[in-house]
């Protein structure tokens, strides 16, 4: 039986991390596993805190320490590795077209939402900016 990645909250932690994961920039640091494609691996742990984990908006933890809880916290395990590299492994977390695509898909409708929430803040802030100067009109019709 397949489960699914978790959605809400936790969907943005597997979004962004895909997205690193995926980038084929950050190789170096951090990529797929060359030998299953339901895990990644950390080459350079020092750049990873560097890079990544301070830059990532605390999404994944400010530290290695914290980095390995929400992974942990998110369905992954640890993959035995040589000293001084991490592999991390989930069932559900894969390297695929398929996979690609739900992660695009859903961070077009985290895009979509947010678009959303900022056209009524603007509706908001517009309508206040309204009721303040008609506040400001009918005090100066007291004078």
């Amino acid at each position: 039986m397949v489960r699914q990645l978790p959605t809400g909250s936790s969907s943005s932690f597997y979004l962004q991390l895909y997205q690193v994961v995926d980038d084929r920039s950050s190789d170096p640091i951090i990529s797929w596993s060359k030998s299953n494609n339901n895990s990644f691996v950390v080459w350079d742990l020092k750049k990873l805190r560097s890079d990544i984990l301070m830059k990532s908006s605390s999404v994944f933890g400010r530290n290695l320490t914290e980095f390995k809880a929400k992974l942990r916290s998110h369905g992954f395990r640890s993959v035995d590795k040589g000293p001084g590299e991490l592999e991390f492994a989930h069932d559900d977390f894969a390297r695929s077209p398929l996979m690609k695509k739900m992660m695009a898909k859903a961070l077009s409708e985290r895009i979509e939402r947010f678009d959303a929430q900022i056209k009524i803040l603007k509706c908001r802030l517009k309508a206040k900016k309204a009721s303040l100067k008609v506040e400001n009109l009918f005090q100066n019709l007291r004078i």
